[in-house]
């Protein structure tokens, strides 16, 4: 008698607890890579900092490659865009629909009169409901 009290109670509990819907990812990954290639182009990596995962891979042609917080990255691409200054950059190849989006294209700059091609590489990854820059290389 007493087991079936605590399994009807149990029960009662489990049904008046309202279970967590599920919320939808806040932004594409397509939305995501127009606003990185925004950024890029303009050097206003403000616009798509907001999307660095707590240990963002970063491997640049003019540094140490690793893992770095959001506030590093921020910074160190801060960095590099002001000395290899763009001139043009766009996307080549989207993928977006996947489990791991990613995105690449040609970044020509201009670093101390200068001009030069690099090539940049995104990828993203799902945490939780948001997608994140998990790499981005240049080189």
């Amino acid at each position: 008698m007493k087991i079936r009290f605590i399994f009807l109670v149990i029960i009662c509990f489990l049904q008046s607890v309202p279970l967590k819907a599920q919320q939808p990812v806040t932004e594409s990954p397509g939305r995501i890579f127009n606003r990185i290639e925004e950024g890029i182009s303009f050097r206003e990596i403000e616009k798509f900092s907001r999307f660095f995962g707590a240990q963002t891979y970063l491997s640049l042609t003019n540094g140490n490659p690793g893992y770095y917080s959001p506030n590093q990255v921020f910074y160190i691409l801060q960095d590099y865009f002001r000395i290899f200054k763009p001139v043009n950059f766009r996307f080549i190849t989207m993928s977006d629909n996947t489990d791991t989006p990613y995105a690449s294209g040609y970044y020509k700059y201009e670093s101390k009169g200068i001009r030069g091609t690099a090539r940049i590489y995104i990828s993203l990854k799902l945490t939780g409901n948001n997608w994140i820059i998990s790499q981005i290389t240049i080189n």
